[in-house]
């Protein structure tokens, strides 16, 4: 028969048809083609996991049928390749070490975490272990193994943001939009741009010295608890104290001038203004570091620090920051959890404790947050903060010398006490996505779930506040939600290690989505500000955004630009604020969207379509080449079981068993919808004796979990095409028929698969 592929479509309409057929569309399962399964070569589900016995009886079944010195000398050599592939991966699974790392990386991930730069290769993490990975069970193989490549992947991600700054340059631009007081005509003009104001900021994580007997309290705690424990403690504990130093600066771009005075020819004197080279002015310098404790590692969980009050430290995250610059500020904050009735959702209080000035002319400041959830995705907040707090009246009686100065009470007269109540509304965690076949015909679990996937992309948020003090207060009110189908702009640097395993993130090029954020703050005198921002990622690390709002300033664009904790704004005031209006930032809100509009829809995403297309045609295009090969070593497979398989059903047969009849393999053309030219016709392989060796004691199971086209004498016929499996077969003297897709199980013999006489 001729091979289907002498009629496909060319490269570009091949890539062009399986999109708009929607033909596997998940193009980060490609490299599953190039990957053997270990499993579906010896036949074996993964889930539930098999056990020795049925590894060992796999391979003893396969090794009849290949082993080299069985075979006759021309297929001696075809008969070693598939000996040594079953091999490799009997060796693989029947080491439960292997076996972990297999199903978490694959085999090339064995080969490497094996090799001289892996965890369990000369140097590597396995011979540091205090606890020998031999003598681990795989359950604790597991765990330690995703810990260490998390720690792996920590250091490199940790190489690359090593510190945070922030530059923000404001920009005067103040004569691009003007405003006609008497008819409120909006104008756009060409501006001249300046720099006028900038802003630093810089903060880098520093080691600090921890005393060796508080290390050692800990180490003693530790060695009380068992070796499990031990082991889990030391992978996840974090450093005793981590600090953080961090510095800012802020100000005016000015320029000054210099009166001289001047002697002219006729000997007449005069003064003149002389321009002198611009400059940075600040009065805001802000230095200080953050202190983070870890307590239990740093003093132990034992003795004094068992009991009350101290035992409250043992669940609460302790920060300390500390500002030398301008005002010496000593802040401490506790978080804790508290379930005063169980069964009910935790209060979380945040405490904090704020010291500015001397204690001898005011008491500490405080704050305390309580936040607790009400609901689903939804969360209550009430915020309090005391503002400066003098002393009693009785205490500056008695004592003299308590008491603010002229100075500390004028500085202070803003700093009063606030309270804040606010709802906030987190974005929903998308659930694992069910999957439909495409000629599921349930329209309305398909409208359902295209609903849900809907919202969960949507990712809305909202926050609303009300916050009043003795100074005046507001509403402030937030929305956010992405933009557009892709992926979304605020999701953070993914890791690819979890405590659950390794989930490669997919390479190719996707649509990405627009976060868009609107906020608002309503006066009590009814006075309005906002803002509209707008932020997608341009990169894998990259993140670009353009805002525009109404505030004190004026009308101001933001350009925002950040990667890997460094980012850079620019905003640039487009409008005075006395002839800022609502009408002008509406127009500078809309022009900047349209445009941008316009390039997403008429460049970038047709451009990201037309590359999608191009990386299908040439894998398939590969895979294709790599077809010939496939379907000569699956014959070789095929010829070398043929004598096995034939004795095993003449067995099945004079027991009146299950005895496969016929067995084919392939792309069947979809019933549902009319084919694309080039997929009308179907490319199907004979899989008899391949399916027929799977039989044992009158049973046939294929997993679900197993690639098909990865079982010994089957190939793929049809790269990137949803492929499908038919089975004739008789049992106890009656025909069956069962037919199944690539990711769709088959147990048999079944009575639904009886044909009807």
């Amino acid at each position: 028969m001729a091979s289907p592929f002498n009629q496909p479509a060319g490269a570009r309409e091949f890539g062009a048809a399986l999109e708009d057929d929607g033909l596997d569309a998940d193009y980060s399962m490609i490299a599953d083609y190039a990957e053997v399964d270990y499993y579906a070569l010896l036949g074996l589900s993964q889930k539930p996991p098999p056990t020795d016995t049925e590894i060992r009886s796999a391979y003893r079944t396969l090794t009849l049928s290949f082993h080299p010195d069985k075979q006759p000398p021309h297929l001696r050599e075809a008969a070693e390749h598939h000996f040594n592939r079953i091999q490799e991966a009997y060796n693989t699974l029947i080491d439960p070490n292997k076996r972990t790392v297999y199903d978490i990386r694959g085999a090339e991930g064995v080969k490497q975490e094996w090799g001289p730069l892996g965890a369990m290769g000369r140097g590597g993490e396995a011979q540091r272990q205090e606890v020998g990975v031999k003598a681990m069970s795989p359950d604790q193989f597991r765990r330690w193994f995703l810990k260490t490549m998390k720690e792996r992947e920590r250091k490199a991600i940790e190489s690359l943001v090593s510190s945070r700054s922030a530059i923000t340059l404001g920009v005067d631009a103040s004569t691009a939009i003007s405003v006609n007081e008497e008819d409120s005509d909006v104008t756009f003009h060409i501006p001249s741009p300046k720099l006028a104001t900038y802003a630093l900021a810089y903060n880098f994580k520093a080691p600090i010295f921890t005393p060796p007997f508080w290390s050692e309290r800990a180490d003693e705690d530790v060695q009380k608890e068992d070796a499990d424990a031990e082991t889990e403690q030391r992978d996840e504990d974090p450093e005793p104290v981590e600090v953080t130093l961090n510095a800012s600066i802020a100000g005016k771009l000015v320029q000054p001038k210099q009166t001289v005075t001047v002697e002219y020819e006729d000997g007449a004197e005069g003064e003149e203004s002389i321009l002198l080279p611009k400059m940075l002015a600040s009065q805001n310098i802000t230095v200080g570091a953050t202190v983070t404790p870890n307590m239990a590692s740093l003093v132990g969980t034992k003795g004094l620090w068992s009991k009350s009050p101290f035992s409250l430290l043992k669940d609460s995250s302790v920060t300390v920051e500390t500002l030398l610059l301008p005002t010496p500020t000593l802040k401490t904050n506790i978080i804790r959890a508290f379930q005063p009735v169980p069964g009910i959702k935790p209060f979380q209080v945040n405490a904090s404790s704020i010291i500015t000035r001397s204690l001898w002319e005011t008491l500490p400041s405080f704050e305390v947050q309580v936040s607790k959830q009400i609901a689903e995705r939804k969360i209550a907040v009430c915020t309090w903060s005391s503002g400066v707090l003098g002393w009693p009246g009785a205490l500056l009686e008695r004592f003299s010398s308590l008491g603010m100065g002229i100075q500390t009470a004028a500085t202070s007269a803003n700093e009063t006490s606030s309270l804040q109540i606010g709802l906030i509304s987190v974005p929903k965690v998308p659930a694992n996505a069910i999957e439909l076949d495409e000629e599921d015909e349930d329209e309305g679990l398909r409208y359902m779930l295209e609903r849900q996937r809907r919202i969960d992309q949507a990712a809305e948020s909202w926050q609303t506040h009300l916050q009043l003090s003795p100074a005046g207060g507001g509403l402030v009110l937030t929305y956010s939600r992405n933009l557009f189908s892709g992926t979304p702009a605020d999701d953070p640097v993914k890791t690819e290690w979890s405590s659950e395993g390794y989930f490669p993130l997919p390479k190719m090029e996707q649509a990405r989505a627009v976060r868009l954020e609107v906020s608002s703050i309503i006066g009590l005198n009814m006075s309005l500000s906002w803002s509209v921002k707008g932020v997608r990622r341009v990169g894998e690390h990259t993140r670009l955004g353009l805002g525009v709002g109404i505030a004190e300033n004026g009308l101001i664009m933001t350009v925002s630009w950040s990667r890997l904790g460094q980012s850079i704004n620019l905003p640039v005031t487009v409008c005075p604020a006395g002839e800022a209006n609502h009408d002008a930032a509406v127009l500078a809100t809309i022009f900047p969207w349209l445009a941008y509009c316009a390039v997403e829809f008429g460049y970038i995403r047709p451009r990201n379509r037309k590359k999608r297309r191009q990386a299908a045609a040439r894998r398939h295009h590969e895979l294709k080449k790599l077809i010939p090969q496939k379907r000569e070593e699956s014959q070789q497979a095929i010829e070398l079981m043929t004598d096995q398989v034939q004795r095993r059903q003449a067995r099945e047969e004079a027991q009146d068993g299950l005895v496969v009849t016929k067995a084919e393999y392939g792309y069947v053309p979809p019933t549902s919808k009319k084919p694309k030219p080039g997929f009308t016709d179907s490319r199907l392989i004979d899989v008899t004796i391949a399916v027929a060796a799977r039989v044992d004691r009158g049973q046939l199971v294929i997993p679900q979990d197993i690639l098909k086209f990865q079982i010994m004498g089957f190939h793929d016929p049809a790269p990137l095409l949803p492929k499908r499996l038919r089975i004739w077969y008789r049992f106890q003297g009656r025909e069956h028929f069962v037919e199944a897709g690539d990711k769709e199980g088959i147990a048999c013999p079944m009575r639904t698969h009886l044909i009807s006489p």
